[in-house]
């Protein structure tokens, strides 16, 4: 009887025990899961305002290669960009010596921004969803001068500190190839509503010497050679007359007149000076040229193409026909 007293104080104590872990661990979201979402949100929100915070960092960055772009544009609404467009593109030409002059720009279009659907439809993002990235401005310019002046106005163009791109570039020679017309169409930017800083100073154009295109100007792959007429030498009579038999290259019937390295890619340009004929040689694509030539780009190094002719390979600079190879 005894023994039976000694040992119900002990259950009672050992089943309130058990009983107040239930009541805990219940109240405490551990048996129903409740416990493990609001972990699995801390971590959510945890990951959240570190990146608030990442972010934060790096705004101060991202600012400043947002206003050294800005800086580089012609302005902050349309009319400005249209007007300061037209007159640098005539200042460019000017400068470079080309005549017939044309210039026409082709107005705007906005570009949405790219994050439009990470903002919501309805309240106060739907500005930020709607807000425009920035306004494609394209143009077109012309003019006709002999190549020396053509190289100078595209190479002024390209160096020039404001933002653009050069979309496409057309030469069109003469008959003899000693003046040329040249066609470029290109795109300019600007952000509705944000000006250049008018302080930011003159942004450094870099710039490779001019000095690198002498050779080609001084070549002009596009000017037909034309031949001297020589006083024939009177035939001795005691000689015998020996049948002559050309062997001509038929190679040397096409010019590599420039090469390409852009966004789409790189090119080489050919032309046949006595028909007229272009080709565009593209890499590890056969182009035919007629009378059974085929060739290949292969790669481009500086102004000299890499061209693949049947089973050889040949080397061939800006301004040379394509059976002069370099060594």
């Amino acid at each position: 009887m005894n023994r039976h007293r000694l040992l119900m104080p002990g259950i009672v104590v050992g089943v309130l025990a058990i009983a107040g872990s239930v009541g805990w661990a219940v109240g405490a979201g551990r048996l129903d899961g409740t416990r493990a979402t609001i972990d699995e949100r801390l971590e959510v929100y945890r990951a959240v305002l570190i990146g608030v915070r990442e972010e934060r960092e790096r705004r101060p960055d991202l600012d400043a290669r947002a206003a050294a772009i800005v800086n580089r544009t012609l302005g902050a609404d349309l009319e400005t960009v249209d007007s300061a467009l037209r007159r640098r593109l005539v200042e460019t030409i000017d400068e470079s010596g080309l005549s017939e002059v044309v210039v026409n720009t082709l107005g705007g279009s906005v570009v949405e921004t790219p994050a439009s659907r990470s903002f919501r439809r309805s309240g106060p993002e739907r500005a930020l969803r709607d807000e425009p990235d920035f306004v494609l401005v394209r143009a077109t310019a012309s003019g006709t001068g002999t190549i020396g002046e053509v190289v100078r106005f595209i190479h002024a163009l390209d160096a020039a500190p404001w933002v653009k791109r050069l979309e496409q570039v057309r030469l069109d020679p003469d008959r003899g190839g000693r003046r040329l017309t040249v066609s470029v169409r290109l795109s300019t930017i600007f952000v509705p509503g944000v000006a250049p800083d008018p302080d930011a100073g003159e942004v450094p154009r870099p710039i490779r010497p001019f000095d690198r295109y002498a050779a080609m100007v001084a070549a002009n792959p596009f000017r037909l050679v034309e031949a001297v007429a020589e006083t024939p030498r009177p035939r001795d009579p005691a000689l015998p007359v020996a049948p002559v038999v050309p062997t001509i290259d038929p190679w040397s019937g096409w010019m590599l007149t420039g090469v390409v390295e852009g966004s789409p890619g790189v090119e080489a340009w050919c032309r046949h000076p006595v028909s007229g004929r272009t080709a565009t040689l593209l890499p590890d694509r056969e182009v035919a040229l007629g009378d059974g030539l085929v060739a290949t780009l292969v790669a481009v190094d500086g102004d000299v193409a890499v061209l693949r002719v049947g089973d050889e390979t040949r080397r061939v600079l800006v301004g040379s026909t394509l059976d002069r190879a370099l060594p």
